[in-house]
């Protein structure tokens, strides 16, 4: 009588099954444990004078460390994580994407080179500033990182603006022109000197207000067709100013860690929005830029007329995939 074969268990299946989830649980343990606050971390009322700025975020600040803690920080949660993050990432794609989209002949090297760098500088202040802000030696470290970050601020609002206060000036006559241009820069200047002395955080906040009135004046000049520049610009050199501006007065009023304290220390407190706001600003000076370099290519002036061969195809072409 012939014997049924024994039945051999199918544990290689079971087996593939049993690494994958545990490869899956593990996983999601670091993943977790990574956006978990560490238990060390402090609170408001242990922190020095010169970090208690913001008295509605109440935890998760880091202790006092050496340079070595402080970039060990990049890989654990804490109240400052999402300001490095938000302004470290767009320093890499900014870089990696920007400089192909620029024209670099020599008429407009210039202006390349004031967006370029006026688009990458705000970053990199703000990275170093926020990740090494808690620097064990001391306060006067800390505001030398501050003036850094306001640097690059500056930067952005001068270099980083020259582009768009070119293409609104572009058709006027010489003087005029001129006289646009070397103004904005002397307030420019002006800017940089309070941002450099400012003591206070309502100082810091006001440094560039002369430089902003003028770019409303110029906005104002290309609505009423006197000035120059990419009609489709309009909006984006409109947004630039404009979703700054509201990412400061939501950072100035501490919004919504002002309703809730304690609430959103981590995540989604005003200097968190206010970060974003800037980035989704600086898209738009992207956008504004681009578009107004390729319109000044191909404007041709007539005293205060003007026309331009600008192709609208263009405009959604592959320069404007930022």
């Amino acid at each position: 009588m012939a014997m049924a074969p024994d039945t051999i268990p199918a544990t290689g299946s079971s087996d593939s099954s049993g690494t994958t989830s545990s490869g899956s649980t593990t996983l999601l343990k670091q993943v977790h444990r990574m956006l978990t606050p560490p238990a060390d971390l402090l609170e408001w009322k242990d922190m020095p004078q010169h970090l208690q700025f913001n008295p509605y975020v109440l935890t998760g600040y880091r202790p006092l460390q050496g340079v070595k803690g402080c970039l060990s920080s990049l890989f654990y949660v804490h109240n400052e994580t999402i300001n490095i993050l938000t302004h470290g990432i767009p320093i890499v794609y900014i870089l990696a994407t920007v400089p192909a989209m620029m024209p670099w002949e020599k008429d407009y090297r210039f202006l390349s080179w004031c967006h370029l760098v006026g688009s990458v500088a705000p970053w990199c202040g703000s990275f170093v500033y926020h990740l090494f802000m808690n620097l064990e030696n001391g306060e006067g470290i800390y505001y030398r990182l501050l003036q850094l970050d306001m640097l690059g601020i500056w930067i952005s609002q001068s270099f980083g603006a020259l582009p768009m206060v070119t293409a609104t000036v572009y058709c006027l006559n010489f003087p005029l022109k001129w006289l646009l241009i070397i103004s904005y820069s002397l307030l420019c200047i002006w800017g940089l000197y309070k941002a450099m002395t400012a003591s206070s955080p309502w100082q810091r906040r006001l440094c560039f207000l002369l430089p902003f009135s003028m770019r409303i004046l110029l906005t104002l000049l290309r609505i009423s067709k006197l000035g120059g520049g990419n009609p489709t610009s309009l909006t984006h050199v409109f947004l630039q100013d404009a979703v700054s501006a509201v990412g400061g007065v939501i950072g100035a009023m501490h919004i919504p860690e002002k309703w809730f304290p304690g609430s959103v220390d981590i995540y989604l407190n005003s200097h968190n929005i206010m970060h974003v706001l800037v980035v989704v600003a600086v898209y738009s000076m992207h956008q504004a830029t681009i578009r107004d370099i390729e319109w000044m290519q191909r404007a041709e002036c007539n005293g205060l007329n003007y026309t331009s061969t600008l192709n609208i195809d263009s405009i959604n072409g592959s320069h404007l995939e930022l």
